[in-house]
């Protein structure tokens, strides 16, 4: 990294405002550490106050959210040992991609991971609920997979899609979330995100598989409330119809296990 200390500009979700980050090293070993009005908030799985429809950090009285973007961008790109200020408390949702992430990271000196596996999970791991579950399975390498079935949405029915670190960074960190029009509309960001039709979305998608591309992003980010870059475990991860809730479990999960 060349610079030492850097900002990224850019739009929230639920501020409504601008929000501002400033990143800087962080001390060696330190992981990924959030400021907010000068409190502390590691990314830490234990630190998750909510993980229903985002990731939210909590410590002391403040909370961060929207931090599963940020957290997928520096897993794929190799990223720890920082420190990130936030004038809100949110990230920079923009598209609801991790695309500015990865553009600032580039224009500020980092260059792409060569990221090795250093730990191998041992024994399977399984979490569920009603409608999903989620799984780790011992592999060679890592690997990440998602099933996804919205029966309301035949577009969205039966689809599946991978990832292993061979594959191109771009596809996963350019994949914007999605909502309904009744989401989008609330929170009125209908002009800049996808919403989802009864045949399909309200913007082009960059190639077919984009929206599952997003939740194996989603994924990638909240593993790394493990305290491990999840793409540095031999694991391959499977994903039938999960989501936050799930995501953190596992990480809380895996973090027991080789922690």
């Amino acid at each position: 990294m060349e610079k030492t200390t850097y900002r990224i500009n850019g739009k929230g979700l639920f501020s409504k405002d601008e929000v501002v980050i400033s990143i800087g090293k962080g001390k060696e070993n330190s992981g990924i550490i959030f400021l907010i009005n000068n409190q502390t908030i590691r990314a830490n799985v234990e630190n998750v106050t909510n993980s229903i429809r985002n990731t939210v950090l909590s410590s002391g009285n403040e909370s961060i959210c929207l931090v599963e973007h940020f957290l997928g961008a520096c897993s794929l790109m190799g990223i720890s040992d920082i420190e990130v200020e936030t004038n809100k408390n949110e990230l920079i949702f923009n598209d609801g991609s991790a695309m500015h992430y990865y553009e600032a990271f580039l224009v500020n000196g980092f260059s792409l991971p060569d990221i090795q596996e250093e730990y191998s999970l041992q024994t399977p791991i399984f979490v569920k609920n009603d409608r999903a579950s989620l799984c780790a399975l011992p592999h060679d390498g890592f690997k990440i997979s998602y099933f996804m079935h919205y029966e309301k949405y035949p577009h969205l029915s039966k689809l599946f899609a991978s990832f292993e670190k061979k594959d191109q960074l771009e596809k996963i960190l350019r994949a914007r979330t999605f909502g309904t029009k009744e989401e989008n509309e609330f929170y009125d960001v209908s002009d800049r995100l996808l919403t989802l039709t009864p045949t399909g979305f309200s913007k082009k998608l960059h190639e077919p598989l984009e929206p599952l591309h997003h939740k194996i992003l989603d994924i990638i980010g909240d593993l790394r409330l493990s305290g491990i870059n999840p793409l540095e475990i031999n694991m391959h991860v499977i994903g039938i119809k999960s989501g936050h809730e799930l995501n953190v479990e596992m990480a809380r999960e895996i973090k027991k296990q080789l922690l």
